[in-house]
């Protein structure tokens, strides 16, 4: 078993500062896991935020997680979270999470999650989750999820797997927010069953004069005897949190 766990975290105060914060990760082997998080706190005006966490593995059981947090105090910041995974093997799991609170004005965040899984059975989870409270701020957010497993009858493949969620709370006017998911799951004809899930959320304590996109595309290839089951929602919610 190869076994990868990696932490980093930053505060910074005062403004003005850069913060970059990477992770790669690279396995070969039987049984790989590999954990990753950066975690960065930052008070002040016009700090640039980067983090970013890269997992490759190529072996039996592959367990990949990821997490990147980041909380931000101040106005024109820049903040951005970015998490690529990628596996080839047997059984394979994927998970990655992307969280950010900001405080203030006219600050630009973006989130964004790729996974890529080769195998015969394949769990995939991705998640975005935002919060801001100010003025003339700009959210984006991304998850993008490919599955492919082997073709049969040589592995039969067991039940893909894609739970893929953004999640923002909005306080304020002026800002935009923009989310979108995309998940692919290929099976090569195999009737296996195929499971996805896709959803979008937005809360907001008023609407007035801001901007909200939400966009989800998912698809399966699957064989003509499988079961799939597919469900997606855009959502936004005003009132009180």
């Amino acid at each position: 078993m190869v076994v990868f766990a990696l932490m980093s975290s930053a505060s910074a105060y005062y403004g003005g500062n850069t913060i970059k914060q990477s992770i790669t990760m690279t396995g070969t082997g039987g049984d790989i896991s590999q954990s990753a998080s950066n975690a960065a706190v930052v008070v002040g005006n016009n700090n640039n935020v980067d983090q970013s966490i890269s997992q490759t593995a190529s072996g039996n059981h592959i367990t990949q997680s990821a997490a990147n947090a980041a909380v931000v105090f101040g106005n024109n910041n820049d903040v951005n979270q970015g998490i690529n995974q990628r596996a080839t093997g047997n059984t394979i799991g994927q998970a990655s999470a992307n969280a950010v609170a900001v405080v203030g004005d006219f600050n630009t965040v973006g989130q964004s999650i790729n996974q890529r899984a080769i195998g015969q059975e394949i769990y995939q989870s991705g998640w975005n989750t935002g919060t801001i409270i100010g003025n003339g701020n700009t959210l984006d957010q991304s998850v993008n999820a490919f599955a492919s497993t082997y073709t049969p009858p040589a592995v039969p493949p067991a039940d893909p797997s894609q739970t893929m969620s953004n999640t923002a709370y909005i306080m304020g006017v002026y800002n935009q927010v923009n989310q979108g998911i995309t998940g692919i799951v290929m099976t090569g004809g195999s009737n296996a069953p195929v499971y996805q899930s896709a959803n979008n959320l937005i809360e907001t304590r008023d609407m007035y004069r801001n901007s909200y996109e939400q966009g989800i595309m998912i698809n399966v290839r699957a064989g003509p005897l499988a079961y799939v089951e597919q469900s997606g929602s855009n959502e936004i919610r005003l009132g009180p949190w």
